[in-house]
């Protein structure tokens, strides 16, 4: 609030006596002024204190006037630095099955698919409330991915038996599927490629990759890769990916120009969920039945660190977007474990609810969801 400088009274007609008087306040005042800013050092600003506080928690602005450096800080020039140990915030109770989260480009809202229920939900990042409902026809929806714009999300869809094999395109204007791909058994962690216009389909039970044309929404061929493929990350140039394939232990290098497998590099025991870190400079990796995760260099195709210990069956890995740190999803022992990128050793573990399946951080990086499978929940994590 702007405090009032004093009420303006009407003038009067001064005397000699009371402008001398006057004179020697406003100097005493004057003189007292100097003293305390010369004992103090600083001028104190509570209001703007007050303000930075609250942008730190909330990352939004308050009503009040802030001074120039309150407002600098509410633009941030980049993402929030991440925490060591992150904080738990709310948990969300979705109900049903919550498979994986991802959360739109503009970090405005993410989505959840919960297989169980045959739905994707569209959660407001910034109430983190349930603002849409997605109902997919064509069978449980598994993992998603979001076109570079936000305007469509990738849906996988398998069932029990693998009889309902699906991509589906959704509208994330209307929340609606727009189109329904048949793919072959097993269709995973769907990715845009870096130009956007096809989708890379691995196979969970079939030792290759679908490759779909976006515009057609049509398969136009297929990669032959070791068994079998499970998740893709790309090169920051886009020139390759990196694909996990879970029953070889390995992770293949794909030309994404020519379609084409031309090396693998040998990781842990079941490959899983794969991220680049946000420079490019690493490609970080876990694997769910070793328990570890490895780091790939994509200068040598190298693995430059292994981190023992990471969690029991860890599922998903995501960077924070400082990339400071990444997330592990721990289906296994209810937990995500931080891992420091400098040291790569896990510095923090968090219990986030029963069977935790993946983790979505917000693009400034002040918070993260995570899908609990088995109790119906989506945890808050203060990350930044």
């Amino acid at each position: 609030m702007v405090t009032e400088h004093g009420r303006h009274r009407r003038r009067r007609k001064p005397n000699a006596v009371v402008l001398v008087v006057a004179a020697v306040l406003v100097l005493a005042g004057a003189v007292m002024s100097v003293a305390l800013l010369r004992g103090s050092g600083r001028t104190a600003h509570p209001a703007s204190a007050g303000v930075t506080s609250a942008l730190r928690g909330t990352g939004s602005a308050t009503s009040r006037p802030t001074t120039r450096r309150a407002t600098s800080a509410s633009r941030p020039a980049g993402p929030a630095a991440s925490l060591a140990a992150p904080a738990l915030g709310a948990s969300i109770p979705l109900g049903g099955t919550p498979q994986y989260a991802q959360v739109a480009p503009d970090g405005s809202f993410a989505y959840v698919t919960d297989p169980g229920a045959g739905t994707v939900l569209r959660v407001d990042t910034r109430t983190d409330a349930v603002t849409a409902t997605v109902r997919v026809p064509q069978g449980p929806p598994q993992l998603l991915s979001f076109s570079a714009d936000g305007r469509r999300a990738f849906v996988s869809v398998y069932d029990a038996k693998f009889m309902a094999n699906y991509v589906v395109f959704v509208d994330t204007t209307t929340n609606a599927v727009t189109n329904a791909v048949v793919v072959d058994p097993g269709p995973y962690a769907v990715s845009p490629s870096p130009d956007g216009r096809t989708l890379y389909v691995p196979l969970y039970l079939q030792p290759r990759l679908d490759v779909i044309d976006i515009a057609s929404a049509a398969v136009v061929g297929r990669i032959p890769a070791p068994a079998n493929p499970h998740w893709v990350a790309y090169s920051k140039d886009g020139r390759f990916g990196y694909v996990t394939d879970h029953f070889s232990a390995v992770v293949s290098v794909l030309d994404v120009r020519r379609n084409t497998v031309v090396r693998t590099i040998p990781v842990g025991a079941g490959p899983h969920s794969i991220e680049a870190a946000p420079d490019g400079s690493r490609i970080a990796l876990v694997n769910y039945i070793g328990g570890t995760a490895s780091v790939i260099d994509p200068a040598t195709n190298t693995v430059v660190a292994t981190v023992p210990n990471v969690g029991a069956q860890p599922q998903d890995v995501t960077y924070a977007p400082d990339g400071r740190h990444f997330y592990t999803a721990n289906n296994k022992d209810d937990t995500v474990s931080v891992v420091d990128t400098t040291t790569y050793t896990v510095v923090a573990r968090v219990r986030t609810g029963a069977s935790p399946t993946s983790v979505a951080v917000t693009p400034d990086g002040r918070k993260a969801y995570v899908t609990n499978f088995d109790d119906g929940t989506l945890r808050v994590l203060r990350t930044g």
